[in-house]
């Protein structure tokens, strides 16, 4: 069982359209409502790749009502706090006709002190029933990144691994108490995206993960390009390497490589196998403009696709 972590969730608002341009007015060709925030998404992810998964963190108002019954319907298990207020609204739009995704994101709920007490009561709780901690995405106003602390050290005390994707203004907090995983995004990792990817730039990344590893850090990962993620292990380090062709869309492939990662180390995969179901999970999940990947089947299709170059 894994526990996924989300402070801060919303009602995720998809709509599809052609050809989007400031001023217009459009009539949406599909538009779709799901649960969000990262580890809500990985719950639904985990839970079509075959794991079981509790979701916990704070919810609120109507949109908590059907964000749980989402949840239920995606056979994920939910421990969340109830707190006052409304869960926030995000929307996205997919210009289908430009490859392109305008997002709107609310900030989210201010969570009193007494609520985040009483969910911190409720996750010690909760880590007597799982294997796996999967936690990121933004904070709610109220919470700061002080909370990450208790919460990786709790774990660890219950000999239980962690797996973070922080923001980047919470990373030297979240890198100090050294997570089992690290998911680091582009500006966290320097790594400029547009001009490819320069040997100094895997140098710097390498550099940090042996660092990171020496704490005691098992998994750095970054993604270099669209279809390009680095891998560094305390057995190797790769560059897996998906088709760009294939891989329009951005909505949602950080939560969903996160969450082949966590399937197959927890199937006990190995370190190729790992890197594999992640990044083939991350592949499927940028082929369509639907935010989760399809199923296990469409995922396993892509695994030996994925390119592995072995760098370290």
């Amino acid at each position: 069982m894994i526990l996924t972590v989300t402070f801060n969730p919303a009602v995720d608002l998809d709509f599809i359209i052609n050809d989007l341009r400031p001023g217009g007015r459009y009539r949406a060709n599909v538009s779709r409502r799901s649960p969000g925030g990262a580890g809500v998404n990985m719950s639904i992810i985990l839970a079509r790749l075959g794991q079981a998964s509790i979701a916990t963190g704070f919810l609120a108002g109507f949109n908590a009502s059907y964000i749980l019954d989402s949840l239920r319907r995606e056979k994920v298990f939910s421990h969340f706090i109830h707190t006052r207020g409304e869960t926030r609204i995000n929307v996205c739009i997919t210009d289908v006709e430009k490859n392109v995704e305008t997002r709107l994101h609310e900030i989210g709920l201010e969570i009193p002190s007494q609520d985040r007490a009483a969910f911190l009561k409720n996750y010690e709780r909760t880590l007597g029933r799982v294997e796996r901690v999967s936690m990121g995405g933004s904070l709610s106003p109220g919470l700061d990144n002080s909370l990450y602390a208790p919460l990786i050290r709790n774990a660890k005390n219950n000999s239980i691994p962690t797996i973070l994707h922080p923001t980047e203004e919470d990373l030297d907090v979240v890198l100090e108490e050294a997570p089992s995983v690290v998911k680091l995004d582009y500006q966290a990792s320097r790594l400029d995206t547009r001009q490819g990817v320069p040997d100094g730039k895997i140098d710097a990344f390498m550099a940090r993960a042996e660092t990171l590893h020496r704490k005691g850090t098992e998994w750095v990962i970054a993604s270099l390009a669209r279809e390009k993620v680095i891998f560094s292990s305390l057995k190797g380090a790769w560059i897996a390497e998906g088709q760009s062709s294939e891989m329009l869309y951005v909505y949602a492939v950080e939560d969903a490589l996160l969450a082949g990662m966590i399937a197959a180390m927890t199937e006990r995969a190995s370190p190729e196998e790992v890197i594999r179901l992640a990044m083939a999970c991350n592949w499927e999940c940028a082929t369509h403009p639907e935010k989760f990947p399809r199923d296990r089947a469409c995922v396993e299709a892509l695994c030996q696709r994925v390119l592995l170059d072995k760098v370290a």
